[in-house]
């Protein structure tokens, strides 16, 4: 698979609900709890993140984000890694 990471982040208002985590697709698995964080809060693992953005829609805080349309980063193609995902489970 490719080294680039992806882009999307939560940022410190996540109340740790949880809708985030169920939506990120099994195989890439790259939302996980912030160990230590009293409030439950969770975190992006960017190496794991495919951009494929089923997490965005489910936040009921609105705390997830593309830094790409933020202007934070560049970047293109939020479903490049999906692709190569989808192969790789095929077999």
């Amino acid at each position: 698979m490719a080294s680039r990471t992806g882009h999307f982040y939560i940022d410190q208002t996540c109340i740790g609900c949880g809708a985030c985590e169920h939506a990120c697709p099994g195989k890439a698995d790259a939302i996980y709890a912030v160990e230590g964080d009293f409030l439950g809060r969770l975190a992006i693992d960017l190496a794991e993140c495919i951009d494929c953005g089923f997490c965005v829609p489910l936040c009921p805080v609105a705390c997830i984000h593309d830094a790409r349309s933020e202007g934070i980063v560049e970047g293109s193609g939020a479903y490049a890694r999906l692709t190569e995902l989808q192969a790789w489970a095929k077999p």
